[in-house]
């Protein structure tokens, strides 16, 4: 068991490219299931909600003790970046 406090610290990396993708931010889950379905994850930069990326629990591979490797494609960042937020 892991709790959010100690995932937001993680960073999560693209285990396809190396690419470090920044840190858990929100997490996204069903209602009224009350299951996680997704993580929100952008860098540390106060109300950049167009860096945010949007990993569906399946992308993600392991979570580890520093980070939370993931295997998330080109094409599926590209999708994640062109969606619009409503807020």
């Amino acid at each position: 068991m892991i709790n959010f406090n100690d995932l937001k610290k993680k960073y999560v990396v693209n285990i396809l490219d190396g690419r470090k993708l920044g840190k858990i931010k929100d997490v996204i889950f069903s209602f009224p299931e009350g299951r996680i379905t997704s993580f929100v994850v952008g860098e540390d930069k106060l109300f950049s909600v167009k860096d945010q990326l949007v990993i569906e629990l399946c992308c993600i591979n392991k979570i580890g003790d520093d980070t939370v490797l993931v295997s998330l494609s080109k094409s599926a960042e590209m999708r994640e970046d062109t969606e619009e937020v409503d807020l």
